[in-house]
């Protein structure tokens, strides 16, 4: 029974890993404008959702028999969301580098901010997988918020420079839809890490 659910948990960390190179690829690509990357990244979502269907199911059969597994049952879905909003993304970068869309400097800069805490608030929730840390939960859920008041000073920033016209309103759509992908995504990392860590929520 242990064997079953540590095997189960690891399947639950490699595609948590999975994720992480899938944003590792998006990063690379908004930066480079690089579309064989974003063609990678997305081939990478589409094995994540295809891996999620199989281990949802196993996993839940398998807490039928062993209480151990209840907490992490919804653990594949907010992985497969967290998939689900990386192909978001890597749907408005294509449209971005396709249609020659510029972002302006400061734009760039904050998105890849964005992007590298999501990988650390990624990572550290998938390390709670494995064992129960309140240090490392804790900083999971404080990163989360920050990274979403964060996200939301910098989608009013935008607005105001939109407002006065240093902005295109092609480019603002783009962003301001990442940054509500980058905040889902943050949420979800946030909500794996409650349900490693703590059974009765």
């Amino acid at each position: 029974m242990k064997t079953q659910v540590h095997e189960l948990i690891k399947e639950m960390s490699g595609l948590g890993h999975q994720v992480d190179d899938g944003l590792s690829l998006l990063q690379v690509a908004f930066i480079n404008n690089s579309l064989d990357q974003l063609k990678e990244c997305r081939e990478k979502v589409a094995e994540i959702r295809k891996a999620e269907v199989g281990l949802a199911v196993r996993l839940t059969e398998a807490a039928k028999q062993n209480g151990e597994l209840k907490q992490y049952i919804l653990v594949p879905q907010h992985i497969l969301r967290i998939a689900e909003n990386i192909d978001s993304l890597a749907e408005k970068t294509a449209k971005k580098v396709k249609d020659n869309i510029l972002f302006s400097e400061r734009a760039i800069t904050e998105t890849t901010f964005l992007l590298q805490r999501l990988k650390e608030i990624i990572m550290s929730a998938n390390d709670l997988l494995f064992c129960e840390n309140t240090i490392l939960n804790s900083y999971v859920e404080e990163s989360e918020a920050n990274l979403v008041k964060t996200c939301i000073e910098y989608a009013t920033q935008h607005e105001e420079r939109l407002i006065e016209g240093l902005c295109l309103p092609v480019s603002s759509s783009i962003y301001i839809t990442m940054l509500d992908c980058i905040r889902n995504i943050a949420w979800h990392a946030k909500e794996i890490a409650i349900k490693a860590t703590s059974p009765e929520k």
